[in-house]
């Protein structure tokens, strides 16, 4: 099961990446893998935009949506998460970017996007 899992959370992140291609965005990196703080799914440039992509590919709502997997513990591991991008990636560490934090659903093949789910 957990196979069918993680590629049915890869197909997602594939789509989702696709969208935002299809929104203006150039995505820049995916599953950036950032050490103890965990993985970014998707980092998208749009102008002087960066967006830090959180993908979420669901079957059901049986645990409730989307939205609902994105606790506090989650917001404070994708900012530790971009805070190690940017120290990688030091030519979008200045104050000529803006960063946001989306959530990108996926279900029953409709994309829900979410837009700053960090404040």
């Amino acid at each position: 099961m957990l196979g069918h899992n993680k590629s049915f959370g890869a197909e997602g992140e594939s789509a989702a990446c696709e969208f935002l291609e299809a929104q203006g965005f150039s995505v820049i990196n995916k599953n950036f893998y950032a050490g103890r703080s965990g993985e970014i799914d998707a980092v998208a440039l749009k102008e002087k935009l960066l967006l830090f992509v959180e993908v979420k590919a669901r079957n059901s709502d049986a645990f409730g949506g989307g939205i609902y997997s994105i606790t506090e513990s989650k917001k404070k591991k994708l900012r530790a998460s971009a805070k190690y991008y940017l120290l990688k990636n030091p030519q979008y560490n200045s104050k000529e970017y803006n960063i946001r934090f989306d959530l990108i659903i996926i279900k029953d093949g409709k994309i829900e996007w979410i837009d700053d789910i960090i404040r």
